[in-house]
């Protein structure tokens, strides 16, 4: 780190746009983020981590590591430790509660944003208004610390306890959740501006937006009512940013505007992965009992966990697989014949699936769609695989800080968060993060070509039939994927 004699800044504030894909960030479409991210650094190069589901990635920008260190694999997932013979369901909140109860709270291997900030006596806040287990991750250890963490979609695990009920009492009930989701987008800028700022005033606020996420899931991929959604979430950036203008223009207060992943549209109905096991022969179930030798949890990507990581099962699913027409890029522990390794991924962790799969996307350069076992509807979006599509996301950085009016190309993503909040508050860095400081976003830092940028494309090895390939992107040390697909 950077020797320096104080902060860069007081405080931070980051704003997650869920599912935000860059090319809906326009001047005609959102006005207030497109201005904020032409005024500072706007990163055209970003990524997302695999696999892109929101809750792997929440657990990636608050901790600054992958999944192969974190251990969030999926936003479902096999945990004997901490979810015994069933497939976990973080969105579910009892059930991530419970799971988190039964590891003793290390149900992620890494500290996080709100852990670095409390033990160097900092005030980290969270708002959700996203799933109940995301509310959650994204500030696990609130009650450990002391911190303040209010979840949309399950008010009474908020912190402190009891502050549900003073918010509700000074902003009334919940508004009725319905899309597009405009009232509720509101009323989480409403708790956040006039009841996190002058009761709490975190040194970091991690403000999680629903949409478009969402409306993009049920509603579509540019949908009218998704542009509807946009439009209001922007115009709630401008309040945003209209209520800090003099915090920001003293350098006082930082913003980092971002999506965490973005999406893919979904071609026809779900194939049904588990029965299409089933008929092939193989147990598949959603319980480990007796019978059940594999269990398989995704959308338009998954994983198979089979049972005792048995060899001879993985290798009969993976020869299998190779020759189902819906199937894409595979990855398994050893990099199986046809297969790259887990490890190609970054998700090399014990809780991860012995296969790791993608479906197949059709190969036009925009507006991808995939074949898909999701619960959306047929041309609603997705997220999970690794499309160009859904790894690449959306940030851009404001306040004195950063530079002013600068595209910056090289590659980043989501790891780079946390590195860089505890970069500006002169915070020393783990030598765990697989993630970097955005130094060139920095006033002070090297400009953006100056940066050593690397690539990589690694190929299976099977003689015949289609092979998985993935790209790699090297910057500073930290590695980013950039599209993964067979041919």
């Amino acid at each position: 780190m950077t020797a320096m004699t104080e902060a860069r800044t007081k405080r931070v504030l980051v704003v997650v746009f869920d599912a935000m894909k860059p090319e809906f960030v326009t001047s005609a479409l959102m006005p207030a983020l497109h201005g904020f991210a032409s005024r500072g650094v706007m990163c055209t190069n970003s990524h997302s981590t695999f696999f892109t589901e929101t809750r792997v990635n929440q657990s990636t920008v608050t901790s600054g590591c992958m999944a192969y260190q974190h251990g969030l694999v999926g936003n479902k997932f096999v945990a004997s430790d901490a979810s015994p013979d069933r497939v976990l369901n973080t969105g579910d909140d009892i059930q991530l509660e419970q799971a988190f109860e039964r590891v003793g709270g290390k149900l992620l291997d890494v500290k996080t944003l709100g852990q670095y900030l409390t033990d160097a006596g900092k005030v980290y806040a969270s708002l959700s208004a996203g799933t109940q287990g995301g509310g959650r991750l994204i500030n696990h250890s609130a009650v450990a610390d002391g911190t303040f963490r209010y979840s949309m979609r399950r008010p009474d695990a908020s912190c402190p306890a009891g502050v549900e009920k003073e918010i509700e009492e000074r902003f009334g009930p919940l508004p009725k959740y319905e899309l597009p989701a405009k009232d509720w987008i509101t009323r989480a800028v409403d708790v956040y501006l006039d009841y996190v700022e002058p009761e709490v005033s975190p040194d970091v606020m991690l403000l999680w937006l629903c949409e478009p996420d969402e409306s993009f899931h049920y509603l579509g991929i540019g949908s009218e009512g998704s542009l509807e959604t946009i439009r209001h979430t922007d115009a709630e950036f401008a309040r945003i940013l209209a209520r800090h203008h003099d915090e920001i223009e003293r350098g006082d207060m930082q913003i980092i505007a971002m999506s965490d992943h973005g999406q893919i549209t979904l071609a026809g109905k779900p194939i049904g992965i588990t029965e299409k096991l089933q008929a092939a022969g193989f147990k598949a179930g959603d319980v480990f009992d007796g019978e059940t030798e594999c269990m398989f949890a995704g959308s338009n990507a998954g994983g198979i966990w089979v049972r005792n990581q048995d060899a001879e099962i993985t290798a009969r699913l993976v020869n299998w697989l190779l020759g189902q027409s819906w199937c894409g890029p595979i990855f398994t522990r050893n990099g199986l014949a046809g297969t790259l390794r887990l490890s190609d991924v970054f998700l090399n962790h014990r809780r991860a699936p012995e296969i790791a799969l993608v479906m197949k996307a059709d190969g036009a350069a925009v507006s991808q769609t995939t074949v898909h076992d999701a619960p959306y509807p047929a041309g609603g979006g997705s997220h999970g695989g690794l499309s160009r599509d859904e790894l690449h996301n959306f940030i851009a950085l404001g306040g004195g800080a950063f530079k002013a009016g600068v595209s910056n190309d090289v590659p980043c993503g989501n790891t780079d968060i946390t590195p860089t909040i505890l970069e500006l508050l002169s915070m020393p860095l783990s030598p765990h993060f697989d993630g970097r400081v955005l130094r060139e976003a920095l006033a002070d830092g090297p400009a953006p070509d100056a940066v050593d940028v690397k690539t990589e494309t690694k190929v299976s090895l099977n003689a015949t039939g289609l092979k998985t390939h993935i790209r790699i992107s090297q910057a500073a040390g930290a590695s980013y994927i950039d599209e993964a697909w067979t041919a």
